[in-house]
């Protein structure tokens, strides 16, 4: 819809440009009307766009960032788990000897 707005909005202009060129007085007002309010529509179109691109941008980052606390807390659990193996490995040797 949004390339369909351009467009509508583009061949306007154009024509808007030529008649006004030509020096054509009548029906330019409508024109340039029916033009703008085809630029806000298109315009609005783009904003919400870009706002959900934000919203989503959010969300990733913040998503990203859970995830990187879920890892280094995962990898700080592994570490601790390994130390304590090792600690029960040479406990067990001291206990044989």
């Amino acid at each position: 819809m949004n390339d369909e707005l351009f467009e509508q909005v583009k061949s306007l202009s154009l024509e808007i440009r030529s008649l006004i060129r030509q020096g054509v007085k009548n029906g330019v007002d409508e024109r340039i009307q029916q033009r703008n309010t085809l630029l806000k529509e298109w315009f609005a179109g783009i904003s919400q766009l870009i706002q959900i691109t934000n919203e989503q941008q959010s969300f990733l980052e913040q998503l990203l960032k859970d995830e990187k606390q879920l890892v280094t807390e995962l990898q700080q659990e592994q570490s601790d788990l390994a130390r304590q193996q090792s600690n029960r490995k040479k406990a067990g040797l001291y206990r044989q000897h």
